[in-house]
């Protein structure tokens, strides 16, 4: 059978519905690319109007080539990158229904399965409660179908990724630029976002990956001009196709019906608020007339700018007591609140919805009534497909919109937009009063010039380091993420805390569940805490909570509050009124551990003991399983093998040794056995040596044990020494770290608790070779050539710039991949 009649029949069982003929072309492969040659997967720009399946159309082509029929020149990973929350959520849900209906068909397909049980994986921050999706990024060589904000994704993809521990952002930046294919969806609300995906296309090519990764921009108002960035224009641009209509598409009656659905367009008689206390009348005067313009059995759908003025209207609508639902969509809502408005919008009957741009686009919604205020032309365009969008609404569908009259840049009414996007809105619509999407395809828009900033070659290879400065801090990302950080967020939750409790070691402050987080702008939470001073953020380096005062508020960071701070209303989301007060969350449960920090490795702790040889022989054969999967080059598999042998050598030291037997006597304490694993979790006595790593003793044997014609051996040297996320580019002693007193050698080299001259012990390897007993040599932490070679840094660098930044991070992922299966699923033997 012909590949896309049987998609025809793959698309049907998924969703229930024929595939247009557009998601047929794209599926199969039937696409026109500016240079002809072979290629399968390619990025693309995808040009369909709203609400013609878009969402269904990339994700199921991915599922149908990939898992299906299960071709390996798909890549491995899909990463649907949103602009808001709100439609990660919807997109989640789709993709777990659409899974679900086709294991019923496939049902010894096994790929199928696993995705089906492992995806889709949602990246929003805070511990994910379902364990199969939360450890996704140890099992490489699967499938997945990950769902994100861009703040989310881009910011793993930069090597920063927010709302996660930072000790895990090698392991997501190499994911996600390695055997991906990136969805970039609804581009017209992104901002900066569409260049950075760019450029990151752009030096994918130009420094090349493990793995090919591609990029599908997609959109119904796209903007090609946009993606001319520097790197970009003389890679992907030369052989960068656009995925249109065909005109049999457009023939066929279910897509006429959409593209030419009646939709009335008019100026709404609401005067503007000119002053932020008349916003309470504007909003009575908004909610009057939603209710005047209501068609009975329909749903009005109220588009407004900003959150506060959506609630206020949400208020004034409650209060006139229409006798029906009204419900409440934004982004500021904590998610098992949102989940009580959204079912609300998808009802049958009678219904008024207030929203914000949270709507804009990626809702699959028809309202009757759609009421907006002006807003920049794309974004109109995209609210306006909310309206009578299947063409079905008896008397067609009505629009009005409300001129906001804003004076200057500075006035209220402006924001999150500008005057010029505004103005020009104004003029467009002036002169129309049908908004159909046939109508709008002819309007002759040109977005103004906006000049933003352009992620470059060396900002990219300086995010490779992820050590922060001396004082805590690391390079900012968030003009790469975001138009502005005054409208980037950062996330909030609420416990049972004691502001005064010095130890904050209680289960109320453990890590979040995502599911109790709030999103607020860095604006907002500024206004927030001049109110009140109990706003704590999680410090990895002192491995306690700090009160905000003491740091800058970042981007995409996560802070505690205690739920006697309010700010929160449950029907109307973040407030940031002190009388708003929380109660409880019902959350299942609270997971009960600190948030990950410099000096503990909680992913390792199982309750066991385990002998150092036994977990070498656990991690080679989960490496060996992995890279037999992903079928890499053979050098490279003994290399990696090489490393998973000789990762954890270093735990033959006497500190962890004796560390781990703080928590009570191993099994048979007479037999001469190194450990790396303990039943009990134990400290290390001597606090000259607290925040001893293993993993740098384990490099620093390595290199002196590897001989002259090894190859690899730098390579192999950082794959050991970056297995836990800790050490990597750079060696160095931390703030207030103790070295050793020797009166002897006052200059005696000590970091991260290792001491230069430490001796390591003879230690048996998993293949049955010996690594030789050694002293450790610390002299590669200085600058400069010494007896030993050349120094970390240089070594490293030059290990950076030779393999570049995409394809050491995937390998360092590998290993910290088996490690961490090792560790969690021990005893392979």
């Amino acid at each position: 059978m012909h590949d896309s009649e049987s998609f025809s029949d793959f698309f049907h069982t998924a969703t229930g519905n024929q595939p247009y003929s557009w998601q047929t072309r794209l599926a199969s492969g039937e696409l026109e690319y500016p240079v002809a040659e072979d290629v399968s997967c390619a990025s693309l720009l995808i040009d369909i109007p709203t609400g013609l399946g878009k969402t269904a159309g990339v994700v199921l082509a991915w599922i149908w080539n990939r898992v299906i029929l299960q071709r390996r020149d798909w890549p491995r990973r899909l990463i649907y990158c949103l602009p808001m929350r709100t439609l990660v959520e919807q997109t989640s849900g789709s993709v777990d229904e659409w899974l679900g209906a086709l294991i019923k068909k496939y049902p010894k397909n096994e790929e199928l399965q696993w995705l089906k049980n492992h995806s889709p994986i949602i990246l929003m921050g805070g511990e994910e409660h379902d364990e199969a999706r939360r450890d996704w990024d140890l099992y490489p060589e699967r499938a997945a179908i990950l769902i994100g904000t861009q703040d989310m994704l881009l910011s793993r993809a930069l090597n920063r990724g927010y709302g996660m521990s930072r000790y895990r952002w090698p392991m997501h930046f190499g994911l996600l630029n390695n055997d991906c294919l990136w969805i970039m969806d609804e581009t017209q609300l992104m901002g900066v976002g569409i260049e950075t995906s760019a450029q990151l296309a752009g030096l994918r090519e130009k420094l090349k990956t493990q793995f090919a990764a591609q990029t599908w921009w997609m959109s119904a108002t796209l903007d090609r001009e946009r993606f001319n960035t520097v790197d970009f224009i003389d890679t992907v641009a030369k052989s960068l196709a656009t995925h249109q209509l065909s005109e049999i598409d457009r023939s066929a009656p279910p897509v006429c019906e959409r593209i030419k659905a009646t939709k009335s367009l008019e100026k709404a008689p609401i005067a503007p608020y000119e002053k932020a206390a008349n916003l309470k009348k504007y909003a009575q005067v908004v909610a009057d007339f939603a209710l005047d313009k209501h068609r009975a059995g329909t749903l009005t759908l109220i588009i407004v700018n900003r959150v506060n003025r959506a609630q206020e209207i949400r208020k004034a609508l409650a209060k006139l007591n229409p006798g029906f639902q009204v419900g409440l969509i934004h982004s500021r809502f904590r998610p098992l609140d949102r989940a009580k408005q959204e079912p609300i919008l998808k009802a049958e009957g009678d219904r008024i919805v207030v929203a914000t741009q949270a709507v804009e686009a990626g809702v699959d919604v028809s309202a009757a009534t759609l009421i907006t205020e002006l807003a920049p032309w794309p974004s109109l365009v995209q609210r306006f497909g909310r309206c009578n969008r299947d063409g079905r609404c008896q008397d067609g569908g009505q629009i009005f919109w409300i001129n906001l009259q804003p004076k200057d840049e500075k006035d209220d009414r402006v924001l999150p937009y500008t005057l010029g996007e505004l103005r020009t809105a104004t003029s467009l619509l002036s002169n129309h009063t049908c908004a159909s999407p046939e109508s709008l395809s002819k309007i002759d828009y040109e977005p103004p010039p906006v000049i933003r900033p352009v992620l470059r070659r060396k900002d990219l290879i300086d995010l490779f380091d992820t050590t922060p400065d001396l004082s805590g801090n690391d390079i900012d990302i968030s003009r790469y993420v975001r138009d502005s950080t005054e409208v980037a967020d950062v996330q909030v939750f609420w416990r049972k805390i004691d502001p005064a409790d010095k130890e904050k070691t209680d289960k109320e402050w453990s890590r979040p569940d995502r599911r109790e987080l709030c999103r607020v702008s860095i604006t907002d939470i500024r206004k927030f805490a001049k109110k009140k001073l109990s706003i704590f953020l999680w410090n990895g380096l002192s491995e306690q909570w700090e009160p905000l005062s003491q740091q800058a508020i970042a981007p995409g960071s996560i802070y505690i509050l205690p739920y006697s701070d309010g700010g929160y209303s449950a029907s109307l989301g973040w407030t940031g009124n002190t009388k708003d007060l929380l109660t409880a969350v019902d959350i299942p449960e609270v997971n009960s551990s600190m948030p990950d920090a410099l000096n503990r490795d909680p992913g390792c702790f199982l309750g066991e003991w385990v002998s150092l040889k036994q977990h070498q022989w656990d991690v080679e054969t989960y490496m060996a399983k992995i890279l037999d999967n992903l079928a890499m080059d053979s050098d490279l598999n003994e290399t990696l093998i090489t490393a998973a042998r000789w990762h954890d050598v270093g735990k033959a030291h006497e500190v962890f040794q004796d560390m781990l037997k703080t928590g009570g006597p191993p099994p048979d304490p007479d037999k001469k056995l190194h450990w790396a694993k303990s039943e009990k979790s134990g400290r290390i006595k001597d606090k000259k040596r607290r925040g001893f790593r293993h993993e740098l003793a384990s490099a620093l044997a390595w290199l002196q044990n590897a001989s002259d014609n090894q190859p690899d051996t730098n390579l192999i040297a950082f794959l050991i020494a970056a297995h836990h996320g800790k050490i990597r580019l750079s060696i160095r002693s931390m703030p207030n770290e103790v070295g050793p007193e020797d009166e002897t050698n006052t200059d005696r080299l000590f970091a991260r608790g290792v001491w230069d001259g430490d001796d390591l012990q003879e230690v048996e390897l998993s293949n049955g070779e010996t690594a030789a007993s050694c002293v450790l040599d610390l002299s590669c932490m200085q600058l400069g050539k010494s007896d030993s070679g050349p120094s970390w840094l240089a070594r490293m660098t030059h290990l950076r710039d030779s393999k570049g930044p995409f394809r050491l991070t995937h390998l360092e992922t590998l290993l910290r991949a088996a490690d961490a299966r090792g560790s969690k699923y021990p005893n392979t033997r």
